[in-house]
């Protein structure tokens, strides 16, 4: 099913360690800010406490229960924009819009395999109501947008509902997970500087039909995945090639209509792990091809690249959320390189996802 042109984003919701809601986080992220911080998890190796992305909330437990009290915010953020937008069916605070919760995927470790099921529950007595009809939740982790686009996308054209909510959510600052990322050799740590800083945070999005409303859009200009041999880093049978990505990219620009050398800049799930770099250097080195001219169509002649996990922390299923918030952002304030940009991330089974977006001014902010 191709999304090209059928869905758009029309706000966006975060809570992060930079802020507690999309705009704010937005404009920390452009600020260069970073909400790292020493936390209050071992890193053994050299026995210390580890730098760590942690949002800023009243009161903080870890575990699967915590990622209720993560999503809620956002939610219900995402509902008041709906709002605002006089969309149908968005009449009070609690959700009156399908929510479609992207969690950690199956093989996180550490992962409760009732999850989804908890999330649905516990977000239910938050809200003293279940969540509206159509509601769901997936393991998608980094890559889980794009099913849950599909099925945004699907109901939206059986007008089974006018918008959705698309939520992130995970955290990595649980104890066992840090030490089993450092045993791994994924995690920035003391004995460690290839790897990632742990963070938590939910991340929305509510996405509608393109057009929908009078105001400006992100419109979903194309959408690919692929399947990376490498997974989460290579080994000697499967080095990092950046095949999966290459593929996803390709197929994006494709459904989008434009070339890889119309893009100025790229949002991605770069996060200090030198297999994504590598991957995404692959990638362009494979796509990014001069026009017939023999001339640059770009300002400076190369790509931007953006990475909110450097400010964030490593955020996981919450990841492209994020990505698109900060597209929609940075269209929304005019600080985007170009009307087009670039989205990709992938999971540690290989799995790549890449987006094309197209930011549209069509009102006033």
């Amino acid at each position: 099913m191709s999304l090209g042109g059928q869905l758009s984003v029309l706000g966006h919701a975060m809570l992060t360690a930079l802020g507690a809601d999309g705009p704010s986080t937005c404009a920390a992220l452009r600020a260069g800010l970073s909400g790292v911080k020493e936390g209050k998890l071992w890193d053994f190796t050299i026995g210390e406490y580890l730098p760590v992305a942690r949002p800023r909330l009243h009161q903080w437990w870890e575990g699967p229960t915590m990622l209720p009290a993560l999503a809620d915010p956002v939610i219900r953020q995402c509902q008041r924009l709906a709002q605002g937008l006089g969309l149908p069916h968005a009449t009070g605070d609690a959700p009156e819009l399908p929510v479609l919760l992207i969690l950690p995927p199956k093989d996180r470790p550490y992962r409760l395999d009732n999850l989804e099921q908890l999330m649905l529950d516990e977000l239910a007595k938050r809200f003293d109501q279940p969540l509206p009809q159509g509601s769901g939740a997936m393991a998608g982790g980094r890559t889980g947008i794009l099913p849950a686009l599909r099925i945004a996308q699907q109901m939206i054209a059986d007008q089974s509902a006018p918008a959705c909510i698309i939520v992130g959510v995970e955290s990595f600052l649980r104890q066992a997970l840090v030490e089993h990322y450092i045993d791994e050799g994924r995690l920035l740590c003391g004995a460690n500087s290839n790897g990632f800083i742990p963070g938590e945070a939910a991340c929305a999005v509510l996405v509608g039909r393109c057009g929908a409303t009078a105001r400006p859009e992100l419109v979903i200009a194309g959408c690919g995945s692929g399947q990376e041999p490498s997974g989460d880093g290579g080994n000697a049978n499967h080095p990092v090639r950046g095949e999966g990505l290459t593929q996803a990219i390709r197929q994006a620009l494709g459904e989008a209509g434009i070339v890889f050398h119309d893009l100025n800049f790229s949002i991605s799930d770069l996060n200090g792990e030198h297999f994504k770099f590598k991957e995404a250097t692959f990638a362009a080195g494979r796509l990014d091809r001069l026009p017939p001219d023999g001339r640059s169509r770009r300002p400076r002649g190369f790509m931007e690249t953006w990475h909110p996990v450097e400010g964030v922390g490593e955020i996981g299923a919450a990841t492209f959320p994020c990505l698109l918030g900060w597209a929609f952002e940075a269209g929304l304030r005019g600080y985007a390189p170009s009307q087009h940009a670039l989205l990709h991330a992938g999971e540690d089974n290989g799995e790549r996802v890449a987006l094309v977006t197209r930011f549209e001014h069509k009102g006033a902010n």
